[in-house]
Protein backbone atom coordinates (compact mmCIF):
# COMPACT_ATOMS: atom_id res chain seq x y z
CA UNK A 1 0.00 0.00 0.00
CA UNK A 2 1.36 3.21 -1.23
CA UNK A 3 1.77 6.22 1.56
CA UNK A 4 -0.87 8.32 0.02
CA UNK A 5 -3.21 5.49 1.13
CA UNK A 6 -2.03 4.81 4.09
CA UNK A 7 -2.91 8.63 5.30
CA UNK A 8 -6.11 8.59 3.86
CA UNK A 9 -6.65 5.04 5.03
CA UNK A 10 -5.27 5.37 8.85
CA UNK A 11 -7.44 8.83 9.04
CA UNK A 12 -11.23 7.00 8.17
CA UNK A 13 -10.27 4.49 10.66
CA UNK A 14 -9.29 6.48 13.37
CA UNK A 15 -11.67 8.76 13.08
CA UNK A 16 -14.41 6.37 12.64
CA UNK A 17 -13.38 4.47 15.86
CA UNK A 18 -13.08 7.34 18.14
CA UNK A 19 -16.69 8.55 16.72
CA UNK A 20 -18.31 5.04 18.22
CA UNK A 21 -16.10 4.58 20.67
CA UNK A 22 -18.78 6.43 23.04
CA UNK A 23 -21.72 3.91 22.05
CA UNK A 24 -20.90 1.51 25.23
CA UNK A 25 -20.27 4.04 27.66
CA UNK A 26 -23.10 7.00 27.42
CA UNK A 27 -25.02 6.45 30.11
CA UNK A 28 -21.67 7.00 32.05
CA UNK A 29 -20.87 10.05 30.05
CA UNK A 30 -24.25 11.32 30.59
CA UNK A 31 -23.99 10.65 34.36
CA UNK A 32 -23.70 6.98 35.86
CA UNK A 33 -26.65 5.32 36.50
CA UNK A 34 -28.96 8.37 36.89
CA UNK A 35 -28.17 9.60 34.10
CA UNK A 36 -30.79 11.06 32.15
CA UNK A 37 -31.86 9.73 28.84
CA UNK A 38 -32.16 13.26 26.81
CA UNK A 39 -28.88 13.74 27.78
CA UNK A 40 -27.62 10.56 26.72
CA UNK A 41 -29.82 10.86 23.34
CA UNK A 42 -28.03 14.45 22.59
CA UNK A 43 -24.62 13.05 23.22
CA UNK A 44 -25.12 10.60 20.74
CA UNK A 45 -27.35 12.24 18.47
CA UNK A 46 -24.45 15.74 18.24
CA UNK A 47 -22.02 14.01 16.45
CA UNK A 48 -24.46 13.42 13.30
CA UNK A 49 -26.21 16.98 13.66
CA UNK A 50 -22.95 18.39 12.85
CA UNK A 51 -22.07 16.08 10.34
CA UNK A 52 -25.58 16.82 8.47
CA UNK A 53 -24.92 20.49 8.73
CA UNK A 54 -21.48 20.83 7.90
CA UNK A 55 -20.98 18.05 5.07
CA UNK A 56 -22.28 20.10 2.18
CA UNK A 57 -20.73 23.92 3.39
CA UNK A 58 -17.17 21.93 3.50
CA UNK A 59 -17.80 20.26 0.59
CA UNK A 60 -17.77 23.56 -1.14
CA UNK A 61 -15.25 24.85 0.65
CA UNK A 62 -12.98 21.81 -0.51
CA UNK A 63 -13.71 22.35 -3.91
CA UNK A 64 -12.77 26.56 -3.02
CA UNK A 65 -9.39 26.08 -1.16
CA UNK A 66 -8.40 22.33 -2.06
CA UNK A 67 -9.09 18.89 -0.25
CA UNK A 68 -6.36 18.18 1.59
CA UNK A 69 -6.98 21.59 3.60
CA UNK A 70 -10.46 20.61 4.47
CA UNK A 71 -9.15 16.98 5.16
CA UNK A 72 -6.33 18.65 7.52
CA UNK A 73 -9.20 20.76 8.98
CA UNK A 74 -11.47 18.05 9.90
CA UNK A 75 -8.81 15.73 11.30
CA UNK A 76 -7.91 18.29 13.51
CA UNK A 77 -11.20 18.88 15.11
CA UNK A 78 -11.79 15.28 15.48
CA UNK A 79 -8.59 14.74 17.27
CA UNK A 80 -9.62 18.23 19.44
CA UNK A 81 -13.14 16.93 20.07
CA UNK A 82 -11.30 13.46 21.28
CA UNK A 83 -9.24 15.10 23.60
CA UNK A 84 -11.88 17.63 25.37
CA UNK A 85 -13.58 14.08 25.73
CA UNK A 86 -11.65 12.07 26.70
CA UNK A 87 -10.49 14.71 29.91
CA UNK A 88 -14.05 16.06 30.66
CA UNK A 89 -16.97 14.93 32.35
CA UNK A 90 -19.17 17.67 31.68
CA UNK A 91 -22.51 16.63 29.94
CA UNK A 92 -22.85 19.99 27.69
CA UNK A 93 -19.07 20.21 27.28
CA UNK A 94 -19.80 16.49 25.83
CA UNK A 95 -22.58 17.21 23.97
CA UNK A 96 -21.09 20.39 22.17
CA UNK A 97 -17.53 18.70 20.97
CA UNK A 98 -19.20 15.58 19.81
CA UNK A 99 -21.19 18.38 17.60
CA UNK A 100 -17.64 19.10 16.91
CA UNK A 101 -16.84 15.85 16.18
CA UNK A 102 -19.35 15.53 13.65
CA UNK A 103 -18.08 18.88 12.02
CA UNK A 104 -14.99 16.95 11.41
CA UNK A 105 -16.64 14.58 9.93
CA UNK A 106 -18.20 16.52 7.71
CA UNK A 107 -15.49 18.11 6.71
CA UNK A 108 -13.46 14.95 6.00
CA UNK A 109 -15.64 12.28 3.39
CA UNK A 110 -16.37 15.13 1.03
CA UNK A 111 -13.10 15.64 0.40
CA UNK A 112 -11.68 12.24 1.34
CA UNK A 113 -14.38 10.87 -1.63
CA UNK A 114 -13.57 13.17 -4.01
CA UNK A 115 -9.89 12.52 -3.87
CA UNK A 116 -10.34 8.98 -4.27
CA UNK A 117 -12.94 9.77 -7.35
CA UNK A 118 -10.13 10.88 -9.47
CA UNK A 119 -7.72 8.18 -8.26
CA UNK A 120 -7.26 5.34 -11.93
CA UNK A 121 -8.40 2.79 -9.13
CA UNK A 122 -11.10 4.61 -7.84
CA UNK A 123 -13.68 1.77 -7.50
CA UNK A 124 -11.18 -0.51 -5.60
CA UNK A 125 -9.86 2.13 -3.40
CA UNK A 126 -13.64 3.03 -2.38
CA UNK A 127 -13.77 -0.81 -1.24
CA UNK A 128 -10.90 -0.23 0.36
CA UNK A 129 -11.34 2.82 2.06
CA UNK A 130 -15.51 1.56 3.29
CA UNK A 131 -13.54 -1.62 4.41
CA UNK A 132 -11.40 0.80 6.77
CA UNK A 133 -14.57 2.96 7.74
CA UNK A 134 -16.25 -0.11 8.98
CA UNK A 135 -13.33 -1.58 10.21
CA UNK A 136 -12.85 1.74 12.25
CA UNK A 137 -16.58 2.02 13.16
CA UNK A 138 -16.38 -2.24 15.11
CA UNK A 139 -13.51 -1.00 16.41
CA UNK A 140 -14.28 1.73 18.49
CA UNK A 141 -17.37 -0.25 19.97
CA UNK A 142 -15.70 -3.67 20.33
CA UNK A 143 -12.80 -2.12 22.03
CA UNK A 144 -14.77 0.83 24.15
CA UNK A 145 -16.40 -2.14 26.23
CA UNK A 146 -13.10 -4.03 26.49
CA UNK A 147 -11.18 -1.38 27.82
CA UNK A 148 -13.61 0.19 30.24
CA UNK A 149 -12.51 -1.82 32.70
CA UNK A 150 -9.13 0.14 32.63
CA UNK A 151 -10.95 2.85 32.28
CA UNK A 152 -14.29 3.97 30.69
CA UNK A 153 -12.39 6.29 28.65
CA UNK A 154 -9.40 4.23 27.37
CA UNK A 155 -10.94 3.57 24.37
CA UNK A 156 -11.35 7.30 23.22
CA UNK A 157 -8.39 7.92 24.27
CA UNK A 158 -6.36 5.39 22.28
CA UNK A 159 -8.77 6.60 19.34
CA UNK A 160 -7.65 10.36 20.10
CA UNK A 161 -4.10 9.26 19.88
CA UNK A 162 -4.62 7.41 16.19
CA UNK A 163 -6.47 10.80 15.02
CA UNK A 164 -3.48 12.66 16.38
CA UNK A 165 -1.18 10.29 14.43
CA UNK A 166 -3.04 10.71 11.80
CA UNK A 167 -3.12 14.70 11.62
CA UNK A 168 0.89 14.65 11.92
CA UNK A 169 1.35 12.49 8.93
CA UNK A 170 -1.66 14.78 7.00
CA UNK A 171 0.59 18.00 8.06
CA UNK A 172 3.86 16.31 6.45
CA UNK A 173 4.51 16.48 3.42
CA UNK A 174 3.18 13.19 3.05
CA UNK A 175 0.26 14.93 2.88
CA UNK A 176 0.56 16.49 -0.17
CA UNK A 177 0.67 13.08 -1.93
CA UNK A 178 -2.97 12.99 -1.35
CA UNK A 179 -4.55 16.23 -3.52
CA UNK A 180 -1.14 17.39 -5.64
CA UNK A 181 -3.47 20.32 -7.20
CA UNK A 182 -4.09 23.55 -4.63
CA UNK A 183 -7.98 23.70 -5.66
CA UNK A 184 -10.88 21.22 -5.81
CA UNK A 185 -12.52 19.59 -9.12
CA UNK A 186 -14.85 21.84 -11.01
CA UNK A 187 -18.55 20.86 -10.51
CA UNK A 188 -19.37 20.38 -14.13
CA UNK A 189 -22.97 19.51 -15.61
CA UNK A 190 -24.88 20.38 -18.52
CA UNK A 191 -23.21 23.02 -20.04
CA UNK A 192 -22.13 25.04 -17.00
CA UNK A 193 -19.37 25.30 -14.83
CA UNK A 194 -18.65 26.31 -11.18
CA UNK A 195 -14.79 27.04 -10.55
CA UNK A 196 -13.98 25.90 -6.91
CA UNK A 197 -11.65 28.99 -7.07
CA UNK A 198 -13.29 31.54 -8.97
CA UNK A 199 -12.01 35.48 -8.86
CA UNK A 200 -15.24 36.85 -9.74
CA UNK A 201 -17.00 36.12 -6.24
CA UNK A 202 -15.17 35.70 -2.99
CA UNK A 203 -17.82 35.37 -1.07
CA UNK A 204 -18.19 31.70 0.45
CA UNK A 205 -21.52 32.33 1.27
CA UNK A 206 -22.31 33.81 -2.42
CA UNK A 207 -20.63 30.62 -3.78
CA UNK A 208 -23.03 28.49 -1.87
CA UNK A 209 -26.11 29.86 -2.18
CA UNK A 210 -24.99 29.62 -6.31
CA UNK A 211 -24.18 26.31 -5.84
CA UNK A 212 -27.54 25.19 -3.99
CA UNK A 213 -29.05 26.99 -6.94
CA UNK A 214 -27.35 24.86 -9.60
CA UNK A 215 -27.32 21.34 -7.48
CA UNK A 216 -31.27 21.71 -8.45
CA UNK A 217 -30.45 21.07 -12.07
CA UNK A 218 -28.08 18.05 -10.88
CA UNK A 219 -30.57 16.70 -8.22
CA UNK A 220 -33.57 16.54 -11.04
CA UNK A 221 -31.85 16.35 -14.15
CA UNK A 222 -29.25 13.90 -13.55
CA UNK A 223 -29.69 10.24 -11.81
CA UNK A 224 -28.14 12.04 -8.65
CA UNK A 225 -31.49 12.82 -7.44
CA UNK A 226 -32.46 8.98 -7.64
CA UNK A 227 -29.00 7.92 -5.91
CA UNK A 228 -29.52 10.39 -2.62
CA UNK A 229 -33.29 8.95 -2.18
CA UNK A 230 -31.58 5.42 -2.44
CA UNK A 231 -29.10 6.07 0.28
CA UNK A 232 -31.71 7.99 2.39
CA UNK A 233 -34.23 4.66 2.41
CA UNK A 234 -31.67 2.71 2.84
CA UNK A 235 -30.08 4.36 6.00
CA UNK A 236 -33.37 4.82 7.09
CA UNK A 237 -34.42 1.34 7.14
CA UNK A 238 -31.20 -0.20 8.48
CA UNK A 239 -31.11 2.46 11.10
CA UNK A 240 -34.87 2.15 12.21
CA UNK A 241 -33.77 -1.29 12.70
CA UNK A 242 -30.38 -0.80 14.58
CA UNK A 243 -32.09 1.81 16.98
CA UNK A 244 -34.81 -0.54 18.14
CA UNK A 245 -33.62 -4.04 17.74
CA UNK A 246 -31.79 -4.29 21.70
CA UNK A 247 -35.72 -3.17 22.98
CA UNK A 248 -37.02 -5.94 20.33
CA UNK A 249 -34.38 -8.83 20.98
CA UNK A 250 -34.22 -8.31 25.17
CA UNK A 251 -36.30 -11.30 25.62
CA UNK A 252 -34.32 -13.53 23.64
CA UNK A 253 -30.81 -11.88 23.04
CA UNK A 254 -28.33 -11.15 25.76
CA UNK A 255 -26.55 -8.26 25.84
CA UNK A 256 -22.93 -9.97 24.75
CA UNK A 257 -24.95 -11.80 21.82
CA UNK A 258 -26.03 -8.42 20.47
CA UNK A 259 -23.35 -7.38 20.70
CA UNK A 260 -21.89 -10.10 18.40
CA UNK A 261 -24.39 -9.61 16.21
CA UNK A 262 -23.46 -6.24 15.58
CA UNK A 263 -20.43 -6.85 15.16
CA UNK A 264 -20.80 -8.89 12.48
CA UNK A 265 -23.01 -6.72 10.40
CA UNK A 266 -19.52 -4.30 10.33
CA UNK A 267 -17.56 -7.56 9.30
CA UNK A 268 -19.63 -8.48 6.81
CA UNK A 269 -19.86 -4.96 5.91
CA UNK A 270 -16.14 -4.75 5.84
CA UNK A 271 -15.76 -7.68 3.15
CA UNK A 272 -18.00 -6.80 0.82
CA UNK A 273 -17.31 -3.38 0.50
CA UNK A 274 -13.63 -4.98 -1.12
CA UNK A 275 -15.45 -7.16 -3.10
CA UNK A 276 -17.74 -4.83 -4.47
CA UNK A 277 -14.80 -2.56 -5.27
CA UNK A 278 -12.94 -5.39 -6.92
CA UNK A 279 -16.11 -6.93 -8.82
CA UNK A 280 -16.20 -6.21 -12.45
CA UNK A 281 -19.59 -5.23 -12.15
CA UNK A 282 -21.66 -1.77 -13.05
CA UNK A 283 -22.42 0.21 -10.10
CA UNK A 284 -26.22 -0.47 -11.02
CA UNK A 285 -26.19 -3.95 -10.08
CA UNK A 286 -23.40 -3.68 -7.66
CA UNK A 287 -26.22 -1.04 -6.14
CA UNK A 288 -29.13 -4.05 -6.39
CA UNK A 289 -27.22 -6.65 -5.36
CA UNK A 290 -26.75 -4.89 -1.72
CA UNK A 291 -29.94 -3.74 -1.04
CA UNK A 292 -31.44 -7.42 -2.25
CA UNK A 293 -28.93 -8.53 0.78
CA UNK A 294 -30.01 -6.19 3.35
CA UNK A 295 -33.67 -6.46 2.61
CA UNK A 296 -33.45 -10.43 3.22
CA UNK A 297 -31.51 -9.58 6.62
CA UNK A 298 -34.47 -7.48 8.15
CA UNK A 299 -37.07 -10.07 7.02
CA UNK A 300 -35.14 -12.41 8.47
CA UNK A 301 -33.99 -10.52 11.95
CA UNK A 302 -37.45 -11.39 13.57
CA UNK A 303 -35.88 -15.21 13.12
CA UNK A 304 -32.22 -15.31 12.60
CA UNK A 305 -30.48 -12.67 13.93
CA UNK A 306 -27.17 -13.32 13.43
CA UNK A 307 -27.57 -14.36 10.21
CA UNK A 308 -29.63 -11.10 9.51
CA UNK A 309 -27.20 -8.48 10.62
CA UNK A 310 -24.55 -10.54 8.08
CA UNK A 311 -26.39 -9.35 5.34
CA UNK A 312 -27.27 -5.96 6.39
CA UNK A 313 -23.77 -5.38 6.80
CA UNK A 314 -22.80 -7.05 3.65
CA UNK A 315 -25.60 -5.60 1.80
CA UNK A 316 -25.20 -2.12 2.97
CA UNK A 317 -21.24 -2.19 2.31
CA UNK A 318 -21.58 -3.58 -1.24
CA UNK A 319 -24.50 -0.55 -1.65
CA UNK A 320 -22.70 2.31 -0.55
CA UNK A 321 -19.55 1.26 -2.61
CA UNK A 322 -22.05 1.16 -5.83
CA UNK A 323 -23.73 4.43 -4.92
CA UNK A 324 -20.62 6.29 -4.53
CA UNK A 325 -19.60 4.88 -8.08
CA UNK A 326 -22.49 5.92 -9.76
CA UNK A 327 -22.24 9.45 -8.03
CA UNK A 328 -18.82 10.04 -9.29
CA UNK A 329 -19.85 9.38 -12.60
CA UNK A 330 -21.69 12.40 -12.09
CA UNK A 331 -19.24 14.63 -10.90
CA UNK A 332 -16.25 14.04 -8.08
CA UNK A 333 -16.84 17.69 -7.03
CA UNK A 334 -16.78 17.98 -3.10
CA UNK A 335 -20.04 19.65 -2.91
CA UNK A 336 -21.58 16.80 -4.64
CA UNK A 337 -19.82 14.07 -2.58
CA UNK A 338 -21.03 16.49 -0.16
CA UNK A 339 -24.26 16.36 -1.14
CA UNK A 340 -24.47 12.51 -1.26
CA UNK A 341 -23.28 12.61 2.12
CA UNK A 342 -26.40 14.35 3.80
CA UNK A 343 -28.03 11.27 2.11
CA UNK A 344 -26.58 8.93 4.56
CA UNK A 345 -27.33 11.10 7.71
CA UNK A 346 -30.99 11.97 6.75
CA UNK A 347 -31.73 8.67 6.81
CA UNK A 348 -30.17 7.56 9.75
CA UNK A 349 -31.69 10.53 11.38
CA UNK A 350 -34.92 10.58 10.21
CA UNK A 351 -35.31 6.55 9.50
CA UNK A 352 -35.84 5.71 13.35
CA UNK A 353 -37.39 9.43 14.57
CA UNK A 354 -40.24 8.54 11.33
CA UNK A 355 -40.35 4.52 12.41
CA UNK A 356 -40.82 5.21 16.11
CA UNK A 357 -44.22 7.07 14.69
CA UNK A 358 -45.87 3.77 14.20
CA UNK A 359 -44.23 1.53 16.60
CA UNK A 360 -47.37 1.98 18.34
CA UNK A 361 -49.71 0.53 15.74
CA UNK A 362 -47.66 -1.88 13.72
CA UNK A 363 -45.54 -3.46 16.72
CA UNK A 364 -41.89 -4.33 15.92
CA UNK A 365 -42.05 -7.01 13.36
CA UNK A 366 -44.66 -5.53 11.15
CA UNK A 367 -42.97 -2.09 11.27
CA UNK A 368 -39.72 -4.32 10.51
CA UNK A 369 -41.23 -6.03 7.45
CA UNK A 370 -42.57 -2.77 6.02
CA UNK A 371 -39.10 -1.06 5.85
CA UNK A 372 -38.08 -4.03 4.17
CA UNK A 373 -40.60 -3.94 1.14
CA UNK A 374 -39.71 -0.16 1.01
CA UNK A 375 -36.43 -0.75 0.28
CA UNK A 376 -36.85 -3.32 -2.30
CA UNK A 377 -38.95 -0.40 -3.87
CA UNK A 378 -35.62 1.02 -5.48
CA UNK A 379 -36.02 -1.93 -8.12
CA UNK A 380 -38.48 0.47 -9.49
CA UNK A 381 -35.89 3.64 -9.56
CA UNK A 382 -34.58 2.93 -13.57
CA UNK A 383 -30.45 3.94 -12.60
CA UNK A 384 -28.60 4.35 -16.06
Amino acid sequence: MNLKKLTLYSSVFALQGLSNAVIPILPELAGGDSGDFVISSLIFSGYFIGAFLALVPLGVLADRIGNLKVIRFGMLLTTLAGFVITFSDIPLILGIFRFLEGVGCGAFFPAAFSIIAEWDDSQQSLGEFNFLLNAGLAAGVFFSGMFAGFGIKTAIASFTFLAGLSCLFLLSKVGELLSPNRYGKEFTHSGYKIHANSQQDTSLLSELKSYLVKSRKTMFQTNFGKIWGISVLLYGATGLLNSNYADYSASFLTKPELGLAISVSYLAAMLSSLIAGRADINSKNIVRTGIILAAAGIFLSVKLPLLAFFLIGAGGGAAVVGLITAVSSISSSGFVMGLFNTGIYAGLGLGPVLGSLFLGPLGYETLFFVSAVALLSVFFVKLT
